[in-house]
């Protein structure tokens, strides 16, 4: 096994970063990636300290987002229990048709077309799930995103 050795660390894990902010220079989900600060979590060490940088980071960036503290309308529950269950029996990608259709059937509420369209933003910018409203990307809604990275 090699010696620790930080300084090479470090600077691997810059390199790495900056390929990765090269990679999404020009994406137009850009400002949705947080780079900062380098966290690098040796998955085989439960010890790891970047684990609490990790936590520490996820809790501030909670309490700083936008939607914090707002309150959903009960009409979204239905419709995120639909999902919710069908995230449970592994599907981890509808399209946009499924999920109006799956809104439409529902036995409790029905969210309108403005209703549904705030739904998947504001599940999205939660991380729950990822939807992007641009003409390339609107037709398909992944409901297990972290399940999705895994594949």
């Amino acid at each position: 096994m090699l010696p620790y050795q930080p300084e090479i660390i470090e600077t691997r894990r810059e390199e790495l970063y900056r390929g990765i902010e090269d990679l999404f220079e020009d994406h137009e989900g850009k400002h949705h990636l947080v780079l900062r600060p380098l966290i690098f979590v040796n998955a085989k060490d439960q010890a790891d300290p970047e684990i609490e940088v990790l936590k520490k980071t996820i809790s501030e960036l909670t309490f700083d987002h936008p939607c914090w503290g707002e309150r959903m309308p009960n009409a979204c529950v239905p419709l995120e229990l639909e999902i919710a269950e069908l995230v449970a029996e592994g599907k981890q990608i509808m399209s946009l048709a499924e999920v109006k259709e799956l809104n439409a059937i529902s036995e409790v509420s029905v969210l309108s077309p403005e209703q549904l369209t705030d739904f998947l933003q504001f599940h999205h910018s939660l991380g729950k799930i990822v939807y992007f409203d641009t003409p390339l990307l609107r037709d398909n809604v992944i409901i297990s995103p972290f399940l999705w990275w895994k594949l």
